[in-house]
């Protein structure tokens, strides 16, 4: 590995390391500041601007990231491809920005959304794709820094009760419209100014449109939830219970997708160079890992949630802990999702099977809403969830059927089943200690280790691997020091 991809590999992790704890930074301060329902009314308006920021974006970052790789070495060619990409971005911004005054007017939260157009402004601001297509990835890496320690500073500083919603929404949405803006100040040293025809630009303008679709698909999931909450129950305190559980789930599923990120290339490379047998190696791989991790999460929030919501979110969100123990379950499921849509169908060029299936779980997802969220709330969309993501799942096994030995995957799930199963033993203690931070950690440490336990009575090959390697380092560091002190004598 060359130094320049152990840089960029440092700044990624910089990157997502921040991505994971800010959230459980801030989180706590604004659930209890704002309240639930100024959490609801946020997280309803700012999903009501995503459809639009969602239309003007056009799935340009995503293209514009990829053709910029292919001539990030020619300072001509990705000038003429990153102005050609702006202008579909900035024309498609303005036209989507009328229509959405037009509509922020005739809403309720007409203050909220209008504060919200930020977000429209930074989809041609936002040129951190490019970057990423030329490698560059310590600019992004400081944007993200900079953006996540001043949100931190200003909620920690500047927000105190429910009244400064507004405040929030103008605050947040202002430091993201600066970030954004930080990373136009170097662009003269990577690109220059090109002369652009109209054949470029309705080049450009085809192949954006061709990512589009999947964007919609993967983004459009979430947004239904929190909208049609806000719509069916005509309250905003239950989209506050939804968003937090939310936020939770965000941050566990980028542990349960981590391996899925590196094994992303590797699959692509090996199924170019036509080695199957390689490909399903790595899938049973990634396979093994989310039921290893997803499992005991999801079995774990059960065992912990009471505990940890009163103290983490404070007074008024007792219910989040009713969401957690269920949404757990939509990470194992989501886990599969990455493994049999993204992973396989998408790394072998089947993107037409996994659009299908998206959406297919976004109509189940949109149709159980309906039914549940009336009766049952934000308990409802989450349900309604589950139901839409394992739609997604055996529609994917469906197509990956006769590539994929299905029952071989699914019997590696055996062992991390009966585990997890097993940590349920802890419900019993979680009752009788009292909520604090240091009782969560008690009865997470005492999950895990009876999780730990019971693998190593199976004799689980994965387990007996990470201790095989954890020895061999200490061996391997024991000998080096006896190799030193020989030296030095």
């Amino acid at each position: 590995m060359n130094k320049k991809t152990i840089k960029n590999y440092i700044y990624n992790l910089i990157q997502q390391v921040l991505l994971v704890i800010s959230p459980l930074i801030t989180i706590p301060f604004l659930s209890r500041s704002l309240g639930a329902e100024g959490i609801g009314k946020y997280s309803y308006a700012f999903a009501l601007t995503n459809y639009f920021t969602l239309i003007a974006t056009l799935g340009c970052d995503v293209y514009g990231r990829r053709e910029i790789s292919y001539v990030k070495n020619s300072l001509e060619n990705r000038s003429k491809k990153f102005w050609s990409i702006q202008i579909i971005k900035t024309v498609c911004t303005l036209v989507v920005s009328s229509i959405y005054i037009i509509f922020s007017f005739n809403n309720v939260n007409k203050v909220l959304l209008l504060i919200l157009m930020f977000h429209l402004i930074n989809v041609p601001l936002n040129i951190g794709w490019f970057y990423q297509g030329i490698e560059k990835f310590k600019k992004i890496t400081i944007r993200t820094i900079f953006l996540k320690l001043a949100e931190l500073l200003f909620v920690v500083f500047c927000i105190h009760s429910e009244n400064d919603l507004i405040k929030y929404t103008f605050g947040s949405s202002f430091i993201n419209f600066l970030a954004f803006f930080v990373l136009w100040l170097d662009i003269k040293n990577d690109v220059k100014f090109e002369k652009i025809t109209f054949e470029d630009i309705k080049y450009d303008l085809k192949n954006c449109l061709q990512f589009f679709l999947p964007a919609i698909a993967t983004s459009i999931y979430t947004l239904l939830d929190k909208t049609m909450l806000g719509n069916l129950t005509g309250s905003y305190i239950e989209n506050g219970y939804y968003e937090q559980a939310q936020k939770i789930n965000i941050v566990l599923l980028r542990v349960v997708l981590s391996l899925g990120l590196v094994l992303l290339p590797q699959i692509a490379s090996a199924f170019k160079e036509g080695n199957k047998k390689q490909v399903n190696e790595f899938i049973n791989k990634s396979g093994k890992y989310v039921f290893f991790i997803s499992l005991p999460i999801a079995f774990g929030m059960i065992c912990i949630s009471d505990n940890f919501v009163q103290w983490f979110f404070g007074n008024g969100y007792d219910k989040v802990s009713e969401l957690l123990k269920l949404s757990g379950f939509i990470l194992i499921v989501q886990g599969l999702d990455d493994v049999f849509g993204m992973q396989y169908l998408v790394n072998v060029g089947r993107q037409k099977q996994y659009i299908i299936s998206l959406f297919s779980g976004a109509a189940i997802n949109f149709i159980f809403n309906f039914i549940l969220i009336p009766k049952f709330a934000s308990v409802g969309a989450i349900i309604a969830s589950f139901l839409g993501e394992l739609v997604i799942v055996l529609i994917q096994m469906y197509y990956v059927r006769d590539n994929i030995n299905l029952k071989e995957f699914f019997k590696q799930s055996k062992n991390y089943l009966i585990a997890s199963l097993v940590m349920l033993t802890v419900i019993p203690l979680g009752r009788f200690l009292k909520v604090s931070i240091l009782n969560t950690i008690i009865i997470t440490g005492t999950s895990a280790i009876i999780y730990f336990i019971t693998l190593f009575i199976l004799k689980d090959d994965t387990l007996i691997n990470i201790i095989k390697k954890f020895k061999d380092k200490i061996k391997s560091k024991k000998y080096k020091n006896k190799q030193l002190k020989a030296n030095i004598k």
